[in-house]
This record gives C-alpha cells, structure tokens and sequence, in this order.
C-alpha cells in the first residue's frame, strides 16, 4: 500500500479514532516498513508519539489496522519531532530509486537482499533507509523527504557491528 494510503487508513480507522479521541496528545513520528529488495508493496507501521508520557504507540496498516501496546520512546534524548507529511514532496519509491542510483554509482558489488524505510523527522524529515546485502553488510542511506538530496551513506559489515 502507498505510504500517505496507509497513513489515511490508520487515521479514519475505528482502532485509531477511539485511541487518539482520548489520548489527543500524540502525533505521528515515524513511518516504518521492511521488505525483501524486488518488494513494490509495503505494510506500514506508523508510530505516534507522546511528549507527556514519552513513548510510542504503533499502528500497523495491513491486512486491517491494529495496534501494538505502548512502548518507551528510543531516542537519545528529549523529544521526538513530528512528521509533517504534507512536507514530504519525494515518494517512497523515488527514494528507492536514489538509493538504487547510489548503489550503482559507488557500491556496484552490493547485492540487496532486504530493505528498511523509516521515514521520520531527525535534522529534517528524512527518509533513514537500510539495505541489507548478501555479502552481510548494511548500507545506511539518508534521503531529504522535501529535496531527495542524499545526506549521507555509509556502508559496514554486519559482522563488525557486534566488535569494539
């Protein structure tokens, strides 16, 4: 499902209706799906978030909206921007295609297997996106959700991750 679909579903769904009428202090944060690398569909997580009560409440998009118990916030610190989503003018999947364009241009030996799209306000609204290789390395890529300037990217081998 498009992502701004998936956001419409879960805030005209009963679930989400009932949840915000009496918590009205939470506002989307972050949208969240992970699929193999030939995926064109996606099921969305969307997690709102409370300053109040600092922590996150998921709704998740498919096959009907449901939602996940409240969690602790992970963040370093303070607060959690909101996710303006009239702000984001770059889809889902011109973002793939950046990421894609990028894997060519510097990491043409990386075979995708899966993908991780967070969509989420960090310096600016940002699509934080990981790709997750055969040869177990982790692609980081950032994406201006407003420009589709790539921020940054870096590359490391899961197997190092675990090492200090």
């Amino acid at each position: 499902m498009m992502l701004k679909q998936s956001i419409k579903k879960v805030e005209q769904s009963k679930v989400f209706k009932s949840f915000i009428k009496k918590h009205s202090d939470y506002y989307l944060v972050h949208c969240f799906t992970m699929a193999d690398a030939i995926a064109k569909k996606y099921k969305w997580d969307l997690g709102y978030y409370s300053e109040k009560n600092d922590n996150v409440v998921v709704f998740e998009s498919e096959p009907k909206v449901s939602m996940k118990p409240a969690e602790e916030a992970f963040k370093k610190e303070g607060t959690i921007k909101k996710l303006d989503i009239k702000k984001v003018k770059v889809s889902v999947s011109k973002a793939l295609e950046l990421c894609n364009n990028l894997l060519i241009a510097k990491y043409p030996r990386e075979i995708i297997t899966k993908r991780i799209i967070i969509l989420q306000h960090l310096e600016k609204q940002v699509y934080n996106i990981t790709l997750v290789s055969m040869s177990f390395n982790i692609l980081n890529i950032r994406i201006d959700a407003n420009t589709g300037e790539v921020i940054k990217d870096n590359i490391q081998s899961i197997i190092s991750l675990g090492k200090k």
